[in-house]
């Protein structure tokens, strides 16, 4: 997908960090990532116009903590993307 400077200069986007649990950790990071400490995931939603919006989940890896996407979608956590998501992304 291409995304053009005027684009980029229109797109909504917020992003919010939330604590889970050290098994829905260990689910998100896949098994080359089960050593991995923390509990936490990052959510963002984004929006640019006459686009559909999108959502990026990352779950901190390695000793620098380097946002992994997560493109597994379990049901609690679509629970959570819908349910913490800002009004104009659920349009």
């Amino acid at each position: 997908m291409t995304v053009t400077v005027e684009e980029l200069a229109e797109m909504e986007t917020v992003s919010k960090r939330f604590r889970i649990s050290s098994d829905q950790a260990a689910e998100l990071r896949g098994d080359q990532h089960q050593d991995q400490a923390g509990e936490e995931l990052t959510v963002t939603w984004q929006r640019v116009t006459d686009r559909a919006p999108s959502v990026l989940v990352t779950v901190p890896v390695g000793e620098d903590a380097w946002a992994l996407p997560v493109p597994h979608r379990p049901g609690w956590l679509v629970d959570l993307i819908t349910a913490k998501a800002p009004g104009w992304w659920l349009k």
